[in-house]
């Protein structure tokens, strides 16, 4: 093959490449687009003859890209998110005059900075209209990088963050013991980090940062850290089993307070001397003409500035 390169990707390319990447096998792409086998097959072929490189390997297994396929789904993906973008702000203009913001918020975010950021800009920004998505911090930042998202809020970890973006720092966000209201716990005015080991515990799953600042906390408390055979990545479960047994659990603080204002949880008075991780929100630079993008950044720096948390 001739190889060339900036290769301008047409719309149904891209979705072929995207729907193979997500399928990896042609038959199951090619349904998902609507297109016959042998049509779809024919649309790669023109595309690697096109760029001038193998872009997927056929064999048994399926179809899996090869590097230089890894880095036109990429582009792939990058394209029709932005395209999407322009179609939507094109749309809400014609419809309704409005401004387009596309949030992402993690659950840590949920209960307090985001609120505030839409309660902010909603009487701020004319015909304002919000799409606003929770999601896992590694799902949202795959759609920032696919220009699906203006802004994701929550926590920041640098080793997952897209090129392209920019990060405003806010503030850190302390993990707290909670547990139900009428545990035998809650009606204390003091505890000791031990008392907490002796009691049943749902903990966050291994291998992930709640986890393994619960445990740092423990130790430096010169306690064992609690050991349990359940482990919970859901909030929910989490709620509804400690509101059917005397167990423990640690929480963001934005959320435990959330949840202890509906009635949920006790918050624990123990400072356990372990922190989530700081709270922010990463911007795609791609969106940050957009006036709603704009309005929204200008609130974040003035709350980073002052060095406030948002109202709890």
């Amino acid at each position: 093959m001739t190889k060339r390169a900036g290769t301008h990707l047409k719309r149904r390319h891209a979705e072929l490449l995207v729907a193979l990447d997500d399928e990896r096998h042609l038959g199951r792409a090619a349904e998902r687009m609507h297109m016959s086998q042998p049509a779809a097959s024919k649309a790669l072929a023109q595309l690697e003859e096109q760029v001038g490189y193998a872009l997927f390997e056929r064999g048994t297994q399926g179809s899996h890209p090869t590097h230089a396929g890894m880095v036109m789904v990429r582009h792939a993906r990058y394209s029709l998110g932005a395209a999407d973008r322009v179609a939507a702000e094109l749309q809400a203009a014609e419809e309704r005059g409005a401004s387009l913001l596309r949030l992402g918020t993690l659950p840590s975010a949920a209960p307090r900075l985001a609120p505030q950021l839409v309660a902010h800009l909603m009487p701020q920004v004319e015909r304002l209209e919000i799409k606003l998505v929770e999601g896992a911090l590694n799902e949202l930042l795959e759609k920032l990088a696919r220009d699906e998202l203006d802004i994701v809020l929550g926590r920041l970890a640098s080793r997952m963050l897209p090129p392209d973006c920019d990060v405003i720092r806010l503030y850190e966000e302390p993990i707290v013991a909670v547990a139900r209201p009428d545990h035998p716990l809650a009606g204390r005015d003091t505890l000791e980090t031990g008392e907490l080991a002796r009691w049943p515990w749902v903990l966050p799953l291994e291998d992930t940062l709640m986890r393994e600042r619960l445990e740092e906390a423990f130790l430096r408390a010169g306690v064992r850290a609690p050991a349990s055979s359940l482990q919970s990545n859901s909030l929910l479960a989490t709620l509804a089993l400690l509101a059917r047994h005397d167990w423990l659990a640690a929480l963001p603080r934005a959320i435990a307070r959330y949840c202890e204002r509906q009635g949920g949880v006790a918050i624990l008075p123990l400072r356990l001397e372990a922190n989530f991780g700081d709270i922010g929100a990463v911007i795609n630079r791609n969106s940050a003409g957009a006036p709603a993008v704009q309005a929204a950044l200008a609130w974040l720096r003035g709350q980073a500035a002052d060095g406030s948390q948002p109202a709890r």
